[in-house]
C-alpha cells in the first residue's frame, strides 16, 4: 500500500466534500427521546467528476485508476473549487497552542502582520495531514492570533508550532467507486470518482 500522485490532466470540473459522522443515535422505547453519542471519528467523503478530453489524457487518468488498486492506495486530495480561503489570513501559519483529541476548535497564529484577518464559514485549513472546515468566521486578534471552531473534531490530539496549510491543504483518501474511461474515435469520456478519507 502506498501513495499515489495525481496525473497532471487531472482538472475536475465539478467537487463535493462532504463530512460523514461516526455517531450513534439511541431512541426511548417508552418516551421517544434520543441520545446522540459522538464517536470521534469524522471522516470525510469527495466525489469528483472529470470532464471529456482527449484520448492522450484518458490514458493518464485510467493509468492513475488502475495505480489506485481499488481500495489499496491512496491519494492526498483538496477541495478542487475553493484551493484558498476566502478569508484574508495568509502567511506562515502554525499552531499556537496543542490541542486535544476531541477539540472543537483550532488556536492559530500568522504573527503581528496577520491582524484581523479572517478565516470564513467553509474555508479549509490542513495540519499534520487532517483537513479542518472552518464553522464559523473568525477574526485574528492584535497579535495575529484566531482561535478557528472547525466542523470536525480532532481524531488525535495535535502540539503547538505545528505548520497550518491554506493553500490547497490536502487529506488522504481512497478510491471507493469503480471509475472508467471510455473512449470515442480522439476523445476520452468524463469520469466520475468517489473517494473516502484514509486514516492510518
Amino acid at each position: 500500500m502506498s501513495a499515489v500522485t495525481l496525473p497532471v490532466p487531472f482538472a475536475p470540473n465539478s467537487c463535493s466534500l462532504k463530512l460523514s459522522v461516526n455517531q450513534r443515535v439511541n431512541a426511548s422505547p417508552f418516551g421517544g427521546s434520543e441520545q446522540a453519542v459522538d464517536l470521534l471519528n469524522d471522516r470525510w467523503l469527495m466525489s469528483l467528476e472529470l470532464p471529456a478530453g482527449y484520448s492522450a489524457q484518458g490514458a493518464a487518468i485510467e493509468a492513475f485508476i488502475n495505480a489506485m488498486r481499488g481500495q489499496s492506495n491512496w491519494v492526498a486530495l483538496y477541495h478542487f473549487a475553493r484551493q484558498v480561503p476566502r478569508g484574508t489570513m495568509r502567511g506562515s501559519l502554525t499552531m499556537s497552542s496543542a490541542a486535544a483529541q476531541g477539540a472543537s476548535a483550532l488556536v492559530v497564529t500568522g504573527g503581528a502582520g496577520q491582524a484581523s484577518t479572517t478565516l470564513l464559514a467553509g474555508d479549509l485549513i490542513g495540519v499534520s495531514g487532517l483537513l479542518f472546515m472552518v464553522a464559523s468566521d473568525c477574526v485574528a486578534n492584535g497579535s495575529g492570533v484566531i482561535t478557528v471552531p472547525i466542523v470536525n473534531r480532532l481524531r488525535v490530539a495535535l502540539g503547538s508550532g505545528l505548520t497550518v496549510t491554506w493553500y490547497r491543504p490536502t487529506a488522504l483518501f481512497r478510491l471507493v467507486s469503480t471509475p472508467v474511461v471510455e473512449y470515442a474515435p480522439g476523445l476520452s469520456s468524463g469520469v466520475s470518482f468517489d473517494f473516502a478519507e484514509y486514516i492510518p
